[in-house]
């Protein structure tokens, strides 16, 4: 799990493929999940001005996401082709490179996987807004995803629905259950992601014919109808027409790469679900705070950069409208008088006694009633857990 390792086993890859090689990994971790967001850019950016790269260079982005913003990949390919636009970029893939993961690869002029690589469908899923449908009392956001909608009119042509005011029927019904404006946005983004995949597709070396690369974003896009199936590199160059993938063996790579993988898999604790309510509940706990989570990193032999966060997670408690707190079992302390002052009349030996008593017995109360009020809180029927996110951001290491 150390960097020591990481940039020994990066070296080698980029003696191997005579390259400069930038790893970029978020978290799929269960329970600890992240995505592709717009201020790894500025922080990609930074590796590649340090790793000494000219424009004849050859530059390999090492990359294991879920996917994540469908307006990164086409910023991210064009700013390492401006710094390679006579050299190559080249994505090498060790297993999981999913949406808009997958819409990076298009604009590389090589797509590097090792056999158990995966590629995804780039269909669009609008997973949290506004407008999308709620389920039940919780109110909880439902996602609407591209496969979704267009598997529902898919049905209804396989049950006759073939004119348009049949077609139109099917979506006043859909309309019901989905805000128009959610419909909108999926496909919005859905030709937004298209739009992009294709410009991509146009920026390399070695471009594919104008119609080889629109049925190769039709087979991204529409053709899969689960947006969690693996593609596979046989399925990527047979099937899907992405001709610019490699074997990974083929360039002596392959060891490396999956040897560097199972190093982000521990630094980010991958195969260990993050299950923090779970813990509250098997310790007993009414609250606990996790720092320092990894969520991503960008790695290179010259830095290494990663975001992480703190998380406080905390029992909620049904409180009823009328408290009542009994401290029946308090028992007052026993307190011991100093020696009195020699001379003191009846009112001032009156007074300092109940001076004595009054802060003896209101720090006696005090932990009575935080006691007290621990024992009845916990007392409570529960309501859920609250998950509050804190110290997140990017952050230089060694």
């Amino acid at each position: 799990m150390s960097r020591k390792k990481r940039i020994k086993l990066i070296k080698q890859i980029e003696e191997k493929r005579g390259s400069r090689v930038i790893a970029y990994c978020t978290s799929d971790r269960q329970g600890l999940a992240v995505s592709i967001m717009p201020d790894v850019i500025s922080v990609i950016h930074e590796h590649i001005i340090e790793s000494g790269s000219d424009e004849k260079g050859k530059l390999d982005l090492f990359l294991y996401s879920r996917g994540g913003a469908s307006d990164v990949p086409w910023t991210l390919v064009s700013m390492f082709r401006q710094y390679c636009h006579k050299g190559s970029f080249s994505v090498l893939v060790p297993y999981r490179c999913h949406s808009a993961a997958t819409v990076i690869c298009l604009g590389a002029d090589e797509i590097v996987m090792t056999k158990k690589a995966e590629l995804g469908p780039i269909d669009a899923t609008i997973t949290q807004g506004p407008y999308n449908p709620t389920e039940g009392e919780t109110r909880e956001r439902l996602p609407v995803s591209v496969e979704d909608v267009t598997g529902y009119f898919s049905l209804l042509k396989r049950f006759g629905c073939e004119r348009p005011d049949e077609t139109m029927e099917g979506l006043r019904e859909l309309t019901q259950k989905v805000h128009p404006l959610a419909l909108g946005s999926v496909n919005r983004l859905l030709e937004e992601t298209k739009l992009v995949g294709l410009r991509l597709l146009s920026t390399r070396a070695k471009p594919f014919l104008e119609e080889e690369n629109n049925s190769i974003i039709k087979n991204l896009s529409s053709e899969v109808y689960s947006h969690n199936h693996a593609i596979n590199r046989t399925e990527a160059k047979k099937y899907l027409g992405l001709g610019h993938v490699k074997n990974a063996e083929d360039v002596e790579v392959d060891d490396l790469m999956w040897q560097l993988y199972k190093e982000y898999q521990d630094l980010f604790c991958l195969e260990e679900p993050f299950q923090p309510d779970e813990h509250l509940i098997e310790h007993d706990l009414d609250e606990h705070t996790w720092d320092d989570l990894c969520l991503a990193s960008v790695e290179s032999e010259a830095r290494f950069d990663v975001c992480k966060k703190s998380l406080k997670v905390r029992r909620l408690r049904q409180v009823p409208p009328n408290l009542t707190l009994n401290l029946g079992t308090f028992t007052p302390p026993t307190i011991n008088l100093p020696p009195l002052p020699a001379g003191m009349d009846q009112a001032q030996i009156q007074a300092l006694i109940q001076q004595i008593v009054q802060a003896s017995m209101q720090g006696c109360l005090n932990s009575a009633v935080q006691v007290g009020v621990s024992e009845l809180l916990k007392s409570m029927p529960q309501r859920g857990f609250e998950h509050i996110s804190f110290k997140s951001g990017w952050s230089t290491e060694k």
